[in-house]
């Protein structure tokens, strides 16, 4: 009997000292929030913009404060993948065969954790889906807490994706494999 009863304090004692509390937080997503991917090809450079209306008005932003750190479960943006315009129809058209729209019509961005790495900085991992494949990826991130924004570029290589780059006038124009994710949210809570 003592020991049950022991064996029960000591649990309860270490599940207080060990268990974070898992916070949550909405955030509405204003809608002069940009999202762009940019890459280059051997003879030009190609801007492929998110629509803004297609944003999710809101991300439910579900964390752990651990010091400086918030630590994610189950925080994810969705974001259509037919959403992006690039300029030109020729131009979607390939964007959308690249990261294989029809089969797959959404790209995730799931956060993992955001470090504060200075004042107005902070380290963010994520993980991006794109056609079906996820990769972690770690975004130097600029905050400006008086707007509530938050900027960054995403560095990716459309390999880690097993994306075929399109190639174009019988191979002559092909797509470089890097290509950046840039991003410009403004949130308000």
């Amino acid at each position: 009997m003592k020991t049950t009863a022991i064996l029960s304090i000591f649990l309860f004692i270490s599940t207080a000292l060990f268990s974070q509390k898992l916070e949550q937080k909405t955030l509405l997503i204003s809608k002069e929030s940009q999202l762009k991917i940019n890459g280059d090809t051997n003879i030009n450079s190609f801007n492929c913009v998110f629509n803004p209306q297609e944003l999710p008005e809101k991300l439910i932003a579900r964390f752990e404060r651990k010091q400086q750190t918030l630590i994610f479960k189950n925080t994810s943006l969705k974001l259509r993948a037919k959403a992006f315009d690039c300029g030109s129809r020729p131009i979607n058209r390939d964007f959308k065969d690249l990261i294989k729209a029809e089969k797959y019509p959404y790209i995730f961005l799931d956060l993992k954790e955001l470090k504060l790495t200075a004042p107005n900085s902070a380290l963010v991992t994520l993980n991006i889906e794109i056609a079906g494949i996820e990769k972690p990826y770690k975004v130097l991130v600029k905050i400006d807490d008086s707007k509530s924004n938050y900027t960054g570029i995403i560095n990716l290589n459309i390999n880690d994706f097993k994306l075929e780059p399109p190639k174009k006038v019988f191979g002559l124009i092909k797509v470089k494999e890097e290509i950046q994710i840039e991003f410009d949210l403004y949130f308000k809570s």
